[in-house]
């Protein structure tokens, strides 16, 4: 009758945590929403509840307090040993005069990463593009006017606090 009676609370013990599991707000451990093998290690974005971390190799580098964080683009530029990897991430859900707000995440093969927060001016990002070891972002506002920013990774590898600075979009180069 022992042997019955612990089979029988091993087994709702089992059904107690699989149903657990599936409650909201019950979950056994983080949720990893996205996961980018970089050139600096693993990079996840982890939901905590109603907020999210970004953890580089485990470390939390960005976090966000009540706000979803979604990762929409991830990026290699520059050569193998010298360049980065880079996450956009749209943080909140936005709105009608805002629609999104984006951070950007970097990481060098040096292991130091670097974060810029909010960069976007209420405008709709039309286009991201690599160009050398550089990313530019452009951006449209509700007037059809654009706006390019440029990423440096210069700052980066400094360990200086990092911004985007306003640019064109680099001539194409026609070939010889």
């Amino acid at each position: 009758m022992k042997l019955c009676a612990s089979r029988l609370m091993l087994c709702v013990a089992a059904c107690a945590a699989v149903m657990l599991s599936n409650v909201p707000g019950h979950a056994m451990g983080p949720d990893r929403q996205s996961v980018y093998l970089t050139v600096a290690g693993p990079l996840e974005v982890v939901r905590q509840g109603a907020d999210h971390v970004v953890t580089l190799r485990g470390k939390p580098i960005h976090q966000s307090k009540g706000e979803p964080l979604t990762a929409q683009s991830y990026m290699s530029v520059g050569e193998l040993d010298d360049g980065f990897d880079a996450v956009l991430l749209r943080r909140g859900l936005g709105n009608v005069d805002c629609p999104v707000v984006y951070d950007l995440v970097t990481v060098g093969a040096d292991g130091k990463s670097a974060l810029v927060q909010s960069f976007n001016s209420c405008s709709r990002l039309a286009d991201i593009r690599a160009v050398g070891d550089k990313l530019y972002f452009v951006l449209e506002n509700k007037a059809g006017k654009t706006e390019v920013l440029e990423y440096s990774d210069d700052d980066r590898k400094r360990s200086a606090p990092v911004k985007l600075k306003k640019s064109a979009l680099p001539k194409a180069e026609t070939p010889n």
